[in-house]
């Protein structure tokens, strides 16, 4: 309403006031779409142009037909590119080819004479010429490379026979959808069809979607016009239409709809039935000892060889019709004429089952996978020495006192000698190893025992190989303590228990080294002498544990001797006896002795010689062993010359080596470094001089050189006059100095270079291993034990196994000389070791089969086939088919296994046969596989349009049927 005295202005202004008031709140906007911007699906359709174009593919295939068996011989290549920068089509397309190198023209192709075999198709032939039929069409329609025999092929080559083809994938990069889903299969596909017509790109592109493991595809080609449709089926269940070939072309002839008089004769067809022999489905009883022998459980002193199990390969007999009329063969459920014996080509292959088990690559692998373990031993055999919650505690104290007091029941005593007790704590948790099984194992390790003569058992041994490669290898000589001992841990760790039988073995053995140490028996089967740096660090350890012990044994006995009471310098340790100075006891008696320098004139003294006061008593000979020759002493023309006793050489083991040389490499590079270097270097010249002098009062520098170092003592030939060489003679010299360093002291009055109760206990120490340094320190020899008993199977066999020795050995040693152990390279090895084992093992079977079957027409002939077959690993073929004599045995071969899966299964097998020479008649057994391939030329879709190539490829399995088809259809009259 208008109030008086309102201007107009005001009234107007009031008014737009209330209309705002009633207009709602969000007024609504519209959204301009461009419609003119590429889309997701246009952008993956550029980026499928774009690869094709990046590929430089040909717009035409060359006109050339591949050869026989291209397939399987050829080098396929394969290029990639990703589709990543699209976000809902992220996929990887792949091109798979074979080079034209494989390949010959169609002119070259065409035969010379009628009598030449066609190598086109006649079908082609029939419904093009040779200039206008495509170079993709010839692809399908040969016949060359049907139903290759290849693990690694892509299976598109063996469904359509193509050689050039193009396959999209889920992008390894897309997170979300790592597969193509059945949802985009159409949309994918018309990209794929819009991709091809425009670049007009001959090659057929594929795509793969669902689980890739089901292997399904879907693809097109254009090509002259033609547009050619990829599809693949797999049912899990058969249907009884397509279990014959009867039904498989009716199903061809709907699907290009020619259900016209004569279409059939128009269809070619190629077959393939494949028939197996198992190993695991054959009865091997009464065949030879040995396989039998491999069948075995291994025992104590052995290593297994061969399959865990009899399903090491498969033996399949494939029978062929290679090109037929599809109406001459009939094939129904009630009646086939697809017998294999009937069949006009026949191969053979042997196909070895990659996933066997086989038990000496595997003993090997599982052995060493056990060297990272960190636990200890004693952790292990904590599980056996926890008490009973609920014991009581005075029992337990008694038990202490009792451990203690060394009074305990009889369970305590050794394995190995009654007399001594065992350090073993009570168990109160079942042990790993029974009683009898560780009395036969420790009888095994030592047989000087006194177990081992109570026992009275040969145990098995290795031979000795005589290739000088072994030599090289850091292991132990074969069937020593340490070889017996590897073998014994890999037994234990079998059948006792594992890691706790081992961690149980081993601590019993190191109770039996200490028992001997401490009792003075020698380790036997270890190398007398220095430890060998050549051989593994456990072989050397227990050459120094037998060192220490017969040097304190050498010592007691000449202690025994002397008939004295000498008492050793240092608790449990021998003396030196030097047969001079019984009397002596200890260094204390040093004080006694009398000390004197020579008097001589400064003016005539030689080098090294003592200075001093001249009124001394003289020093008292001791420690000599023998004269030297007739020589005297040069400053006593009356006296002659003896040679000391000294002090052997201290043995090192090689990590005992790198030590001191790492202590030597750390000094420093002044005067004091050099000097402490010099030390290291000649403490056991030092000692030398020592007794030298002690042996030899009044010696000088020269007659010391006379005895030790004779080529250092150069006589003049026509004075007659001797003099020290210009190496000894130099000032500053390292001998000089160690000759005035050096006191006269016999070695029972020096230091030990060689103290063997410390070295014993550093042998005993070290020896306390973990449990992966146990399995560490016996793999070498355990590598031993498994290429001999390699080297011993390859011996005994008739085929050329795949490896050579002494390539094996060069690995090997070159495996156990690296610092750090390399895990590849061992892989590598038992690879080798294991596709040997493989061979072996399968050609003993397959001679097993042979000599079960009875009527063999040639035995010695097939059992050369039967070596050349294993040996090659190949595609065989059998000239003649079942009438050759090859052919008989291997009717043979599968006639013996029907009988009894037929008899044992109850379903009778297909195929009968007879011999126009009256040969037995066979019963095979049913295929495991088959393989049909139909191909025509006929119109499509409708029968004014041109002639297109269609092909249908059908495998059926127990179970399962798969068809894959090619179907054209005429773009220019359709």
């Amino acid at each position: 309403m208008v109030t008086l005295g309102e201007t107009d202005s005001r009234v107007k202004y009031r008014k737009q006031s209330e209309e705002r008031d009633h207009l709602p709140e969000e007024t609504e906007m519209f959204e301009i779409t461009d419609f003119t911007t590429a889309s997701d699906w246009e952008r993956f359709i550029a980026r499928l142009e774009d690869a094709i174009h990046d590929w430089k593919l040909p717009r035409s295939l060359p006109e050339t037909t591949f050869l026989k068996d291209s397939f399987v011989t050829g080098k396929w290549k394969e290029c990639n590119s990703d589709i990543t920068d699209v976000p809902d089509f992220e996929y990887l397309i792949k091109r798979l080819y074979l080079p034209a190198a494989y390949a010959e023209t169609l002119e070259a192709a065409i035969p010379a004479t009628r009598s030449d075999p066609p190598r086109l198709s006649s079908l082609s032939k029939t419904c093009f010429s040779v200039n206008e039929f495509p170079a993709l069409f010839e692809q399908m329609l040969s016949m060359e490379n049907d139903f290759p025999n290849s693990a690694t092929l892509h299976p598109l080559c063996r469904w359509f026979g193509l050689a050039d083809f193009l396959v999209i994938t889920a992008s390894p990069f897309n997170q979300i959808d790592w597969q193509v889903k059945e949802d985009r299969i159409k949309l994918i596909q018309s990209s794929m069809v819009i991709a091809v017509a425009n670049t007009k790109c001959p090659i057929p592109m594929f795509l793969q979607f669902g689980e890739l493991s089901r292997l399904m595809f879907v693809g097109v080609s254009e090509v002259a016009g033609f547009r050619t449709l990829y599809e693949i089926i797999d049912l899990e269940r058969v249907p009884d239409r397509m279990k014959t070939l009867s039904g498989l072309v009716e199903i061809f002839k709907d699907k290009i709809s020619q259900r016209a008089e004569g279409a059939t004769q128009l269809i070619k067809t190629s077959i393939q039935l494949t028939l197996e022999l198992n190993p695991d489905e054959v009865d091997f009883e009464g065949l030879s000892d040995e396989l039998i022998e491999d069948r075995k459980p291994d025992g104590l002193g052995c290593l297994p060889f061969g399959p865990s199990e009899f399903d090491s390969f498969v033996l399949r007999l494939l029978a062929s019709w290679p090109n037929a009329n599809a109406d001459a063969i009939e094939d129904t459920l009630l009646h086939s004429d697809l017998d294999p014996l009937q069949a006009p080509k026949w191969a053979v292959q042997l196909n070895l089952n990659e996933g066997s088990s086989y038990r000496l690559s595997d003993t090997l692998m599982n052995f060493a996978k056990q060297v990272h373990k960190k636990e200890t031993v004693q952790s292990y055999l904590e599980f056996l020495e926890r008490d009973i919650a609920d014991a009581n505690a005075g029992d337990q104290a008694t038990a202490v006192l009792n451990r203690l007091t060394g009074e305990g029941d009889e369970r305590l005593r050794s394995r190995l000698s009654k007399a001594l007790y065992s350090r073993l704590p009570t168990f109160h948790l079942p042990v790993p190893i029974d009683a009898e099984s560780l009395n036969e194992i420790l009888a095994y390790l030592f047989p000087d025992s006194e177990l081992a003569k109570d026992e009275q058992r040969v145990f098995p041994a290795f031979s000795e190989r005589s290739e000088s490669a072994f030599k090289t290898i850091k292991g132990a000589p074969i069937n020593s303590l340490p070889f017996r001992l590897a073998l014994t841990i890999q037994f234990v760790f079998d059948n006792y228990g594992g890691l706790l039988g081992v961690a149980y073995l081993w601590h019993e053995i190191l109770l039996e080294l200490r028992y001997r140490w401490e009792n003075g028996h020698l380790v036997p089967g270890v190398e007398a002498g220095m430890p060998n740096h050549g051989s593994c660090l456990l072989n050397q350890k227990l050459q120094m544990l037998n060192c220490c012990i017969a040097k304190r044994e050498a010592g007691r006995v000449a202690a025994a001797a002397s008939n004295d009471a000498l008492a050793p310098v240092h608790s449990k340790s021998p003396v030196y006896y030097d047969g001079v100075d019984a009397d002596v006891t200890d260094d204390d008696d040093e004080e006694d002795d009398e000390f004197f320098d020579c008097v001589t004139d400064d003016s005539g003294s030689l080098p090294g010689e003592a200075q001093g006061p001249v009124a001394q008593k003289p020093l008292k000979p001791e420690g000599r062993k023998e004269l030297l020759g007739t020589l005297t002493l040069l400053r006593d023309t009356g006296m002659p010359l003896y040679v000391p006793i000294t002090q052997e050489s201290a043995p090192m083991t090689e990590d005992m080596a790198q030590e001191h040389l790492e202590r030597m490499v750390a000094t420093d590079d002044d005067e004091d470094g050099r000097a402490a270097r010099m030390r290291m270097q000649s403490v056991a010249l030092v000692s030398d001089m020592s007794a030298f002098k002690a042996a030899n009062p009044g010696c000088v520098f020269e007659d010391f050189v006379r005895w030790h170092s004779p080529r250092d003592w150069e006589v003049d030939s026509a004075s007659g006059e001797g003099h020290l060489s210009e190496r000894m003679s130099q000032a500053g010299s390292a001998w000089i100095e160690a000759w005035d360093s050096a006191e006269p002291k016999s070695v029972r009055k020096q230091k030990r270079l060689f103290d063997e109760c410390v070295e014993a206990e550093k042998v005993l120490s070290y020896l306390t291993l973990t449990i992966g340094g146990v399995f560490r320190h016996a793999l070498p020899m355990l590598l031993q034990a498994g290429l001999t008993k390699l080297f011993d199977e390859m011996d005994a066999t008739e085929i050329s196994p795949p490896c050579e020795k002494g390539a094996v050995l060069k690995s090997v040693s070159r495996l156990l000389s690296d610092t750090n152990f390399s895990w590849l390279e061992y892989e590598k090895l038992i690879k080798l070791v294991r596709l040997t084992e493989q061979i072996i093992s399968t050609h003993r079977t397959l001679e097993s089969v042979a000599k079960k079957t009875r009527d063999l027409p040639d035995r010695d002939g097939f059992r050369s086939f039967l070596r050349t077959m294993v040996e090659a690993r190949q595609l065989t073929a059998i000239p003649g088919g079942a009438r050759s004599p090859l052919g008989q045995c291997l009717a043979a071969i599968f006639d013996q296994r029907n009988q009894r899966s037929s008899s044992r299964e109850g379903s009778p097998p297909i195929g009968t046969g007879m011999d126009e020479k009256g040969l037995k008649k066979r019963c095979l057994p049913a295929p495991s596989l088959k393989e049909f391939i139909l191909r025509t030329v006929a119109p499509r879709p409708y029968q004014f349009s041109r002639p297109g190539v269609h092909r249908m490829y059908t495998s059926i399995r127990s179970g399962e049927v798969r068809i894959a088809g090619a179907f054209t259809e005429d773009l220019m009259y359709g």
